[in-house]
């Protein structure tokens, strides 16, 4: 029997981390978490999670984009291609949106950002579980 599947969680909010940690350890999965976007970046070396929930907004501002951009351009693929969902409040305070409906000639619906999905906070557990459920799925590292 394999391993249940790892999931990284990085939020600046130790609340938000905490709550989410205990959903996802209610469905069986281990469950590792960062504080900021450099100590993510080392938990997800060391750790090599099947899986990162990842803030947009933490102390420097939208450290979570770098975060991402650093993850993508890591020389090992174990490290490099952990399926991303980002945690977001934008949503909820701007009319940015980070996933177009339709290509806008440049970029291809969900492009604008290397991640597999976002989340709008606040998290509702049964959402949490299905979105997360359904990424490992597509990413081949499903739970046990």
């Amino acid at each position: 029997m394999s391993e249940p599947a790892k999931v990284l969680i990085v939020d600046d909010d130790p609340d938000l981390r905490e709550s989410v940690k205990i959903v996802l350890e209610s469905r069986g999965y281990r469950v590792v978490s960062a504080e900021d976007a450099e100590s993510g970046l080392a938990k997800a070396r060391a750790e090599r999670p099947d899986l990162i929930l990842l803030d947009v907004m933490m102390p420097t501002g939208t450290e979570g984009f770098h975060f991402v951009w650093k993850l993508r351009q890591e020389k090992d693929s174990g490290v490099r291609d952990v399926p991303i969902i980002m945690l977001t409040a934008i949503h909820e305070q701007s009319e940015l949106r980070f996933y177009p409906e339709e290509s806008d000639g440049t970029y291809a619906p969900g492009e604008y950002l290397p991640v597999q999905d976002f989340i709008d906070k606040p998290v509702e557990p049964e959402q949490l579980l299905a979105r997360v459920e359904r990424t490992l799925r597509t990413a081949g590292r499903e739970q046990s």
